[in-house]
C-alpha cells in the first residue's frame, strides 16, 4: 500500500472536500472526536464473542444500575449536544438497553452503539431503531474466516452480515469499525469496497493499542514505517472511495496530513488531537471514569463523585487537557494538534503522559 496520487491533484481533492473532513463528528480526524464532547458508556463486560484483541478486562462482572446509567445520562447532557455511545462487551446482552437508549434521545445528545452486530435481527434492529438510536456501529475485520479467526467465533461473519441488512430494512444507519492490525492488514481494502457497494457512511480504522487481552497479540501492532505506510494508503484510496475513513488511536494522522502540505496551516484550527479526557471520557461497567476504552486509568468512579465533577476536577484529566506529555512528544510542533496517543503511551510504558512510541514526525517545538 503506497501512495501514487499526484500530491497536487491530492490537495486539491482535499480542499473540495474541507466540509466533510471538518465536519462536527470528524473534528478528531485520526481519533474520532465531536464537540462539545463524547461520553463513552460500556454498560457491560459480558459478551457473546471472544475477540483477540478486547480491550476489557472480564475480572469484575460489576455493572451500574439502570438508574445509575439515568444518572449519567443526565450529567453528560448538561455538557451540551455531546455524543452519547454505548458499548461493551456486547450492549445488546444487557436486557434493559432499550430502556437506556430511549431516555437518552429524550435529551438534545447524539445516541449511537458499538456492537460486534451478530445478535441484531429484523425485530432488534427495529427496536433500536424505535428506542431513539440514531447509528450502530459495526465491527468487521475481514472476510469469512478471517473475521471469524479474530473474533474467536465460527460463523460471526455472517451473523454480522444478518445484523446489517436488518439495520437497513429497519432505517438504522450503519457505519463500521475496523482493526489495523499486522493480521487482517491485506483485508483492509476488501472492506473499504464492502462499506462502499453498501453506501456505509464511515469507517473507523481502529489501530490494536496491546491492553487487555491485545496483550497477546502486541507484536501484530503496526511499526512506525507501517503506520505512515498506511497513511499514504488511507489519503490515496480517500480520492477514490465514497466512504470516509478515518484512522483511529493515532492523532498522528492531521499532524501527517499538516507534514505532508496536503492540508494549510489555518485549517482545523479547532482540531482536538487525541481526544483523550479532553473531549472524550469512558465510563466502564462498574463506574469507573477513564479518559478511553484503552486507557484502563481510573480517574474517579461515579459511585463515589458525581460524573461531571470527575470530568471537571480530576487531576488526570486537566494533565491530559494541559498537555503536559514528555519526551517527544512535549516538543513536537505538532503537540497541540495531536500529543500523541494517551492509551499507546500508557500501554508501552505504562504511563499515560509519556511519548507515543508510534510517530515519526517533527520535534522542533515549533
Amino acid at each position: 500500500m503506497t501512495m501514487t496520487i499526484e500530491f497536487d491533484d491530492l490537495k486539491s481533492w482535499i480542499r473540495t472536500h474541507k466540509d466533510e473532513l471538518f465536519a462536527n463528528d470528524a473534528v478528531g480526524t485520526g481519533c474520532f472526536s465531536y464537540l462539545p464532547g463524547e461520553v463513552v458508556w460500556a454498560v457491560t463486560k459480558r459478551c457473546n464473542l471472544r475477540c483477540k484483541h478486547c480491550s476489557i478486562s472480564e475480572e469484575d462482572p460489576e455493572e451500574l444500575t439502570t438508574e445509575e446509567g439515568f444518572a449519567i445520562i443526565e450529567e453528560s447532557a448538561k455538557l451540551g449536544p455531546v455524543k452519547f455511545a454505548f458499548t461493551g462487551g456486547e450492549p445488546l446482552l444487557r436486557e434493559d438497553i432499550y430502556d437506556l437508549i430511549e431516555y437518552a434521545s429524550s435529551f438534545d445528545m447524539q445516541i449511537v452503539m458499538a456492537t460486534n452486530g451478530t445478535l441484531i435481527t429484523k425485530e432488534v434492529a427495529e427496536r433500536l431503531k424505535k428506542a431513539g438510536l440514531e447509528r450502530a456501529a459495526i465491527s468487521i475485520d475481514g472476510f469469512g474466516s478471517a473475521h471469524d479467526d479474530f473474533r474467536g467465533v465460527k460463523g460471526a461473519f455472517e451473523d454480522v452480515l444478518r445484523g446489517m441488512k436488518a439495520c437497513a430494512h429497519a432505517g438504522l444507519a450503519v457505519q463500521l469499525f475496523t482493526m489495523v492490525t499486522r493480521d487482517n492488514y491485506r483485508e483492509i481494502p476488501k472492506i473499504i469496497k464492502f462499506a462502499d457497494d453498501l453506501s456505509l457512511w464511515r469507517i473507523y480504522l481502529i489501530y490494536l493499542i496491546a491492553v487487555g487481552r491485545g496483550k497477546e497479540i502486541s507484536e501484530a501492532c503496526l511499526s512506525t514505517d507501517e503506520n505512515m505506510g498506511f497513511f499514504d494508503y488511507v489519503v490515496e484510496k480517500q480520492m477514490e472511495a465514497n466512504v470516509w475513513l478515518k484512522p483511529i488511536c493515532n492523532p498522528q494522522y492531521w499532524a501527517y496530513l499538516r507534514d505532508k502540505g496536503l492540508v494549510d496551516h489555518e485549517d482545523g484550527i479547532e482540531f482536538t488531537g487525541c481526544t483523550a479526557g479532553i473531549t472524550r471520557f469512558h465510563i466502564f461497567p462498574n463506574g469507573d471514569v477513564t479518559p478511553c476504552a484503552y486507557l484502563p486509568v481510573k480517574a474517579g468512579n461515579i459511585r463515589e463523585d458525581g460524573f461531571l465533577d470527575i470530568v471537571m476536577d480530576s487531576e488526570m484529566f486537566k494533565a491530559l487537557r494541559a498537555r503536559e506529555v514528555k519526551g517527544h512528544c512535549a516538543t513536537c510542533r505538532y503537540k497541540r494538534i495531536c500529543g500523541g496517543c494517551r492509551s499507546r503511551a500508557y500501554a508501552t510504558s505504562g504511563d499515560y503522559l509519556a511519548e507515543d512510541p508510534m510517530c515519526s514526525l517533527g520535534d522542533d517545538g515549533q
